[in-house]
């Protein structure tokens, strides 16, 4: 599908031609809503705001190839400003309706409950994180977004998404490791009956 002429036909009010165009980045929307709002209702809350204001300002879009980041800038606006209505931040937790969103499919399910386990720590751990920090984490390794489009997307200079990208991954590798180390420490506790 040519995305350029999908958006042409969306700004020329043609709605089928919208949800072909919400259809190339569906998943990926779905899963950076989640991670931002670490809960599956607020996240497709967030879409659907975020789904609205793209139909209502298609036609402010001028270069059809700049789709991609000018949909994620307004995603990551409306879940942040969504998620903030929230007191706290609910921890993600993998059940049977959103595991398909982070499961590898090549993987299997094998070792399910390691899996599990390692996500969750992983999903804790990118919680934990400043908002700032956690949007260039999500976008950089969940929407395969390269440092330039992560700062159309942000608003930031790139050097500044990288320095976020540098703390991120120190605060990240901190926290993972303390949660191995726990994580280990209770399954020697459990393997020894105590």
């Amino acid at each position: 599908m040519d995305i350029q002429e999908t958006i042409k036909r969306c700004q020329q009010g043609e709605k089928e031609a919208f949800q072909e165009l919400l259809q190339t980045v569906e998943k990926k929307a779905l899963a950076t809503a989640y991670f931002l709002s670490g809960n599956r209702g607020i996240a497709e809350d967030i879409l659907q705001e975020t789904y609205m204001k793209c139909f209502m300002e298609i036609n402010k879009l001028k270069d059809p190839r700049a789709f991609n980041t000018w949909f994620f800038k307004i995603l990551v606006r409306t879940g942040w400003k969504m998620s903030k209505k929230q007191s706290i931040l609910i921890p993600m937790e993998i059940t049977s309706q959103n595991e398909d969103l982070f499961c590898d499919v090549n993987q299997g399910r094998k070792n399910a409950i390691d899996t599990y386990e390692t996500k969750h720590i992983m999903q804790n751990a990118i919680n934990n994180l400043s908002k700032n920090l956690k949007t260039v984490v999500i976008l950089y390794y969940y929407n395969d977004m390269s440092i330039e489009e992560i700062s159309k997307v942000t608003g930031c200079f790139k050097a500044t998404v990288k320095s976020r990208l540098f703390y991120a991954r120190a605060a990240l590798k901190k926290q993972l490791e303390t949660g191995f180390e726990l994580e280990n420490n209770l399954v020697e506790i459990k393997c020894k009956g105590v």
